[in-house]
């Protein structure tokens, strides 16, 4: 059940717009993380996978794209906008993720505030220099 104790890790993932779990057996227990327009979605792209013999599917909706994995006993649907960088790697963390159980997501890890950042400490923005490029050919 390491994809439920996880939920919270894929949903904070940069590019991902919501996560739906489930887990089947008696209660086929779902969890749902994210903008609530995604939730009958994931319904039926998770009622979509169980109606094939397939471990993963992915759909193309508009300009989103939904990805359906089974890992272990636990099925995943996450939405996320067509062609973002963690589409590459969005298999292999769900994979890894379902071995695992992470520490609890703490808030102020997610949230950071460059405009608290003083000039010279990690996330401050950098100052450009006003000085125009120069060629070496004149």
């Amino acid at each position: 059940m390491s994809l439920r104790a996880n939920i919270d890790h894929l949903n904070a993932a940069q590019g991902i717009e919501a996560v739906a779990v489930i887990t089947p057996g008696d209660t086929s227990e779902r969890e749902f993380r994210g903008d609530d327009s995604w939730s009958a979605v994931l319904e039926g792209a998770l009622s979509l996978l169980a109606k094939t013999s397939e471990s993963t599917i992915r759909m193309v909706i508009g300009k989103h794209t939904v990805v359906v994995q089974t890992e272990r006993d636990e099925t995943v649907a996450v939405v996320l906008p067509t062609g973002h960088a963690i589409a590459k790697s969005l298999r292999r963390m769900i994979r890894r993720m379902s071995r695992k159980v992470r520490p609890p997501l703490r808030q102020e890890a997610t949230v950071m505030s460059v405009s608290a950042a003083q000039p010279g400490q990690p996330g401050a923005p950098m100052a450009t220099p006003d000085v125009a490029p120069t060629s070496p050919w004149g």
